[in-house]
């Protein structure tokens, strides 16, 4: 975990012993290329050639163009599926 006045990075292991890694941006920081700047800190605590995983929602536009920016590809989409209430009975 990092951060500064920028926001806040996690970067960890995830399913399947992937990296990943995670951004919330402080309220004041947004509309000003700060999250692409903590997005490139972050990514160089991670030895060179070794991938990097991100989840982002497709309608959160600033933070898909921030990590397209820095690099990131889109490589597919995943679906969380969890039992209703009603299921759990």
């Amino acid at each position: 975990m990092y951060g500064d006045g920028r926001g806040l990075v996690t970067l960890g292991q995830g399913l399947a012993g992937r990296r990943e890694l995670g951004i919330e941006l402080a309220a004041n920081a947004h509309g000003r290329g700060l999250g692409r700047s903590l997005l490139r800190d972050a990514l160089s605590l991670v030895p060179a050639g070794e991938p990097v995983f991100a989840a982002v929602s497709p309608g959160n536009a600033r933070s898909l163009r921030s990590f397209l920016a820095t690099g990131f590809v889109p490589v597919g989409s995943e679906v969380i599926i969890r039992p209703g209430r009603d299921a759990l009975t």
